[in-house]
C-alpha cells in the first residue's frame, strides 16, 4: 500500500483516465481521489491485523492518516464502487431471493433506524385489514400480520418452500450503484484506531462522524436524535414457526458511553459500522468475524455435519474443490498455509476470537 500511495502522490498528470474510471463517482475521477482511496484501504488493512500484529497495525494506521499523504475518504459523496455497471445483488433480488436478515431486523427496527426504509421494502402477508387470513403462504398460515412492517428471515431456517417471499426485500436493484467502500466505514476505522491508541483522534467524535456520514449517504434524517438514543435491539419473532424465534443478542445502544470499557466501546463502534456497511456483505462479515460484533442470531438449524460450530458460526468459505483433482499440489499448499481443515469452521489467520 505504501508503494501505491507514493506512486499516486508523485503522479504529475498528463494522462486522463477519467473516461475509463468506473470506480469513482462523476466529478471525483482524479488521482487525488484515488490517493484518498488508497489511504482508506491502507487503514482498513491496518485494522484487519490489529489483533494479530498491533505494532504493524499502528504503524500502517498512522501512515494512512498522515495529512501529507493525501487524506482519506471523509464525506458522504465519497463512495468508491462500480458505476454504470449492472448491480449483481439487484439481479438476484429480481429473482425474489434477497430478504432482510433477522439480525438486521432486531437492530434496525428496534433502534427505529431511519435508514431502514432505504435498505428494505416493507413486508406483505395474507391477512385483510381486519386481521383475517385470506390466503396461506406456501401452504403455511402466518402467526401474525406483517403487512406494512419490516420483517426479516432467520438464517438457517432450512425452509425449502417460498413462505418467506412475503418478507422485506432489499431496495437494491440492478441500477443501484455498487459500493465497495464508503466514507462512513473509514470514520469507524478511525474510531477503532483511536480506541486502540494508534492515533490521537477522539474515538467518540469519529464514531459519531461515522453514523452521521452514513445517514447522509442514505439521505436519512434524525441523526442527532439517533446518536442520543438508548434504544436496544429486540427479540425476533418468526412469522410462521415459533421454533425459529430468538432472544436479542445484546443491549448495546446507539448512544455513546464514555464510562464504558474499551470492549463495550468497540462493540458499539462495530455494531454501527456493520449497519452502515450495508449492502457490502463481504466486508460486514469480515468485521463481524474479526471482532465478534455485533453478536448475531445463530443459525436455526446447523447442517454442517459438525464442521461448523453453531455458536462460533461460519468462519470462512472453503477452497475451490476442483483443485483437489485439477491442481492437488496447489490445494495441499493452501491447506498447509491454512493450518487446519478446509471447511467453514476454520478461522483465518487474522480471526483470533479476541480484541484486547
Amino acid at each position: 500500500m505504501a508503494k501505491a500511495v507514493n506512486i499516486l502522490k508523485d503522479y504529475k498528470g498528463g494522462v486522463s483516465f477519467e473516461s475509463a474510471d468506473f470506480m469513482m463517482p462523476e466529478g471525483k475521477r482524479t488521482p487525488a481521489q484515488w490517493l484518498k482511496f488508497a489511504n482508506s484501504l491502507r487503514l482498513r488493512l491496518a485494522m484487519r491485523v490489529s489483533n494479530v500484529n498491533p505494532g504493524l497495525a499502528k504503524e500502517q494506521a498512522t501512515a494512512a492518516l498522515v495529512p501529507a499523504n493525501g487524506g482519506v475518504l471523509e464525506t458522504a459523496n465519497e463512495t468508491v464502487g462500480e458505476y454504470g455497471i449492472r448491480n449483481p445483488l439487484g439481479g438476484v433480488n429480481g429473482w425474489g431471493e434477497v430478504f432482510m436478515n433477522a439480525s438486521l431486523e432486531s437492530f434496525l427496527k428496534d433502534y427505529e433506524d431511519p435508514r431502514l426504509k432505504s435498505y428494505f421494502n416493507t413486508a406483505k402477508d395474507g391477512r385483510d385489514k381486519d386481521g383475517n387470513i385470506t390466503k396461506e403462504v406456501a401452504g403455511v398460515k402466518q402467526l401474525a400480520s406483517i403487512e406494512g412492517e419490516f420483517k426479516g428471515v432467520r438464517q438457517g431456517t432450512s425452509v425449502a418452500d417460498n413462505r418467506y417471499s412475503t418478507h422485506s426485500a432489499t431496495t437494491i436493484t440492478t441500477s443501484s450503484k455498487i459500493i465497495v467502500m464508503s466514507a462512513a466505514e473509514v470514520w469507524f476505522l478511525r474510531a477503532e484506531a483511536a480506541l486502540r491508541g494508534y492515533t490521537s483522534e477522539d474515538a467518540e467524535n469519529c464514531y459519531k462522524q461515522g453514523v452521521t456520514v452514513s445517514f447522509a449517504q442514505w439521505d436519512a434524517n434524525g441523526v442527532s436524535d439517533y446518536l442520543e438514543s438508548d434504544k436496544t435491539p429486540a427479540n425476533y419473532v418468526d412469522a410462521f414457526d415459533k421454533e425459529f424465534n430468538a432472544t436479542a443478542t445484546t443491549a448495546i445502544t446507539p448512544k455513546w458511553d464514555n464510562a464504558a470499557t474499551n470492549e463495550v466501546k468497540l462493540k458499539r463502534i462495530i455494531t454501527q459500522k456493520w449497519l452502515a456497511l450495508y449492502p457490502e456483505g463481504c466486508e460486514a462479515w469480515a468485521e463481524q468475524r474479526r471482532t465478534g460484533y455485533p453478536k448475531l442470531f445463530t443459525v436455526a438449524k446447523n447442517n454442517s455435519s459438525n464442521t461448523i460450530s453453531t455458536t462460533d458460526m461460519i468462519r470462512r468459505v472453503f477452497f475451490n474443490q476442483d483443485y483437489k483433482t485439477d491442481n492437488k499440489a496447489l490445494y495441499d499448499a493452501l491447506v498447509s498455509k491454512l493450518g487446519d481443515a478446509d471447511n467453514g469452521g476454520t478461522r483465518l489467520w487474522w480471526d483470533t476470537g479476541r480484541n484486547f
